[in-house]
């Protein structure tokens, strides 16, 4: 049932990926196009989330940067967020120069002090991904961070589906 979870969660965001572009846009989604090239970080541990609002459109308004922060040196592209007082859903995809473990490291350290765990395995196919849950009362809450490679920038998307509750204590 975990591994299904995992490439369930991995393949919708892979969906979501492949579907964003930087004209598209609708009420709970914003896209723009790099305008800017980020400086890398030198590793995960040096990494820290953006703590102000991000400077970019590119953020949803509503979006829950403490839940899924921008890793540092990143630039977000495109991010949704939709609440319907009993789910909140919400994505961000950004593009950075850092390699994607670095990536991986940082939300990894990120959702596990959030109390998600990570599920088995770093990569779907080729891609290299990371699934985390948790169980809170009786609902489970699924987290998917998945990192593609282009032009020499890792792209990544971050998902999450979580109770409101964890989107407004998270950070």
């Amino acid at each position: 049932m975990k591994k299904f979870l995992a490439v369930a969660c991995s393949a919708a965001i892979l969906a979501a990926v492949a579907g964003c572009s930087s004209d598209a846009t609708s009420p709970d989604t914003t896209a723009s196009p790099s305008t800017s090239a980020a400086s890398p970080s030198s590793s995960a541990a040096e990494a820290s989330p953006t703590t102000s609002p991000s400077p970019t459109s590119a953020i949803a308004p509503g979006f829950p940067e403490a839940l899924i922060p921008v890793f540092a040196g990143s630039e977000p592209t495109a991010s949704s967020y939709e609440s319907d007082g009993k789910l909140v859903t919400a994505s961000m995809t950004a593009s950075s120069p850092a390699a994607p473990e670095e990536i991986l490291a940082f939300y990894t350290a990120h959702f596990e002090k959030l109390g998600f765990a990570a599920l088995e395995g770093d990569a779907v196919d080729s891609t290299p991904a990371k699934d985390f849950a948790r169980t809170t009362d009786s609902e489970t809450e699924t987290v998917n961070v998945s990192v593609v490679t282009r032009n020499g920038s890792s792209v990544y998307t971050v998902g999450a589906n979580v109770l409101p509750a964890t989107a407004e204590t998270a950070g």
